[in-house]
């Protein structure tokens, strides 16, 4: 295997990660915002509108996700990080399935969040992305 196809693949990875964490940092304050009303039991508080432009916000991030799970799906994979990296495509694609049932979860029109769709989104958000970031650990020290 040639070296650059390994460096390659890993810029792939890597820009995927970076995208990945600075497009949750921007969707943490709204991802904030619906928590509190949660916890809470102030979710009536929100306005339509306020929950339309969240959910707005989150389905702009959410195909961003989407965009990166296509990024991995497409690239240059050396044969040696293969079974590992179908892994990672696989976490990654069920944490940016994740992001869209918490996008899923809210409901402008009804002025509602179906809390226990956004509780459970966020579970399987922490664990997909705990798992990705296990296995890019992995594939980054090959």
């Amino acid at each position: 295997m040639k070296p650059q196809d390994m460096t390659r693949y890993a810029k792939v990875v890597s820009d995927v990660i970076d995208s990945t964490s600075a497009n949750g940092e921007d969707l943490n304050g709204d991802f904030e915002v619906l928590r509190k009303a949660i916890d809470n039991d102030t979710v009536s508080g929100l306005t339509s509108d306020e929950l339309a432009k969240i959910k707005a916000h989150f389905q702009s991030g959410t195909d961003k996700y989407q965009d990166n799970v296509n990024k991995l799906q497409q690239a240059p994979v050396p044969v040696k990080v293969l079974g590992k990296h179908k892994m990672l495509v696989r976490h990654y694609e069920d944490y940016a399935n994740a992001c869209q049932a918490m996008t899923d979860s809210i409901n402008p029109d009804a002025q509602t969040v179906n809390v226990d769709q956004f509780n459970q989104a966020e579970k399987d958000q922490e664990s997909s992305i705990e798992k990705v970031s296990k296995i890019t650990t992995r594939i980054m020290s090959l």
